[in-house]
């Protein structure tokens, strides 16, 4: 047994043999790195007092205590910044993504007219007709084929109204970009 595990040994080479899973993984942005546990407190502790300081006069301010009285400094790691407030989420405007990702697909089709504008040769002009077509048919045209072929199946009338919606809705976006291409395309 013993022979057998010492060949065995051989066979792997010390390079093959996984890390220990007590090794910790060292960032060069740690603001902790090279500190021990205690200096690592400490810091904190002087950071926690110092934000108390900042408060002081209003801590002073006598107040009947309650069970979900919340202040920030006396949490552990609190992640204070006036972005994680809900009052700053609520100033900023809605991120609408749909119009942000059609505001791109017709910037990428702008920039494909102008470049088919720009260039002489038929066979580039041909090969950028392609790209502008390859655009239209992956954002619009592939789910406007899924959305015709759902319509066809679908049985409820309801299901069809909303189906012919979007079908709608994808037809007037193949017809922006079809604007689009028409307006910067043929430049000369």
């Amino acid at each position: 047994m013993k022979q057998i595990s010492q060949t065995a040994d051989t066979w792997i080479s010390e390079e093959e043999i996984p890390v220990s899973p007590a090794l910790k993984v060292i960032r060069p942005n740690d603001p902790w790195q090279g500190l021990s546990e205690e200096e690592v407190e400490d810091h904190k502790e002087f950071i926690r007092c110092h934000l108390l300081k900042e408060h002081e006069l209003i801590l002073q301010i006598p107040i009947e205590p309650q069970e979900n009285d919340f202040w920030a400094p006396n949490l552990p790691d609190y992640l204070d910044s006036a972005f994680n407030t809900h009052d700053f989420q609520r100033t900023l405007p809605q991120f609408n993504k749909y119009a942000w990702r059609i505001k791109k697909v017709l910037e990428k089709i702008k920039d494909l007219a102008i470049y088919h504008s720009s260039t002489s040769q038929p066979e580039g002009k041909a090969r950028i007709q392609k790209r502008y077509e390859i655009v239209v048919d992956n954002e619009y045209r592939d789910r406007l084929l899924i959305l015709v072929q759902r319509h066809q199946r679908a049985r409820d009338e309801e299901q069809r109204y909303e189906i012919r919606k979007k079908v709608a809705e994808l037809k007037r976006r193949i017809m922006q970009c079809k604007k689009v291409w028409e307006e910067y395309a043929n430049w000369e």
